[in-house]
């Protein structure tokens, strides 16, 4: 089976859309502008995916929906104002990452609030993890050749942490605790500085997101997808499991959240009034621009999700909850 780009998935329960469609009718909210926090510089596809969102959900709630960026400090500036510093009346909710929700056990920087400290909403993006060599590769052609060859030889790849809150570091890890690989990575600013070591010969292969390589697919041979199933716009690239040589699945995730002690009622209204604007045909077709991989899940089945993951990387990084 292949994974869409815009997969509609984990849908709210029925009685939870139930619920949601009594709450629209009994409570009266929202009254005012909502604003959602995003913990990123304005331009990038953080930013602009929650701008899609907010005009989107505009026309759900009926209310002016404000994007206020707080950059800085890996968006930990804006998620401890929101989480400590905001009322949690409903009218503020912010674009949480697995960087919010895992922070808690990375043992560089751990930060004292876990996934139980957001009220998750719904999750809008996913990307998942890949490996990918140069065209002109000749050590291994394939993902079976290259674990066969770290065994034996040190390879370097690059990520922007070295931790759990990393994919494309857990990725690494994975290689070493489940293939016995030979894997250094080289800490660097971010996935654009990952790409150009790839590209100039600096690193042995590139541990990326999908997003990474379909830009310009002509500098990558990608060899292995980490998800259930394949991606289509990878459509010839192979899971992990598919190949028969693990079921590992990693993956980057974009959602929203509240801060707990929001009013139930309007959590359940914010919840179904955030996965409609998901579904938005116009914020799926921007983001299906920016080459996001839409997939929602909401309420109980995205907290799932985090945590399915969350369980992975523990595992990984020889980590307990």
């Amino acid at each position: 089976m292949m994974r869409k780009s815009s997969r509609i998935a984990g849908i709210v329960t029925a009685l939870t859309i139930l619920f949601c469609g009594a709450a629209m009718a009994e409570i009266n909210w929202p009254t005012k502008p909502i604003t959602l926090v995003c913990g990123y510089s304005a331009g990038g596809s953080s930013d602009l995916g929650c701008r899609y969102l907010a005009a989107a959900l505009e026309k759900q709630l009926g209310v002016p929906v404000v994007v206020e960026n707080r950059p800085g400090s890996g968006s930990w500036v804006a998620w401890n104002r929101f989480l400590h510093n905001t009322p949690a009346d409903g009218n503020t909710f912010a674009l949480v990452n697995l960087s919010a929700v895992f922070g808690h056990y990375d043992d560089k920087t751990p930060r004292k609030e876990t996934i139980d400290d957001f009220e998750l909403l719904a999750n809008q993006a996913i990307d998942y993890q890949v490996i990918a060599i140069r065209p002109d590769e000749k050590r291994f052609t394939d993902y079976k050749s290259l674990l066969e060859y770290a065994k034996n030889n040190e390879l370097l790849t690059a990520a922007s942490s070295t931790g759990i809150t990393s994919g494309e570091a857990s990725v690494a890890r994975m290689l070493e605790k489940f293939h016995g690989a030979k894997v250094s990575v080289v800490p660097v600013g971010g996935a654009g500085d990952a790409n150009t070591m790839f590209i100039s010969g600096n690193i042995d292969f590139l541990i990326g997101n999908v997003g990474d390589v379909t830009l310009n697919p002509e500098n990558y041979r990608v060899i292995v997808l980490f998800a259930n199933e394949r991606d289509e716009q990878l459509p010839d690239v192979p899971t992990e499991k598919e190949l028969g040589l693990g079921d590992y699945v990693s993956f980057s995730a974009r959602g929203y959240a509240y801060m707990k002690g929001v009013d139930p009622e309007i959590v359940a209204k914010m919840t179904q009034a955030v996965s409609a604007a998901i579904q938005d045909p116009e914020c799926l077709e921007n983001m299906r621009k920016m080459s996001v991989n839409v997939e929602l899940y909401a309420g109980g089945a995205y907290k799932k999700l985090l945590n399915d993951q969350l369980e992975w990387r523990c595992r990984i990084w020889d980590v307990k909850r």
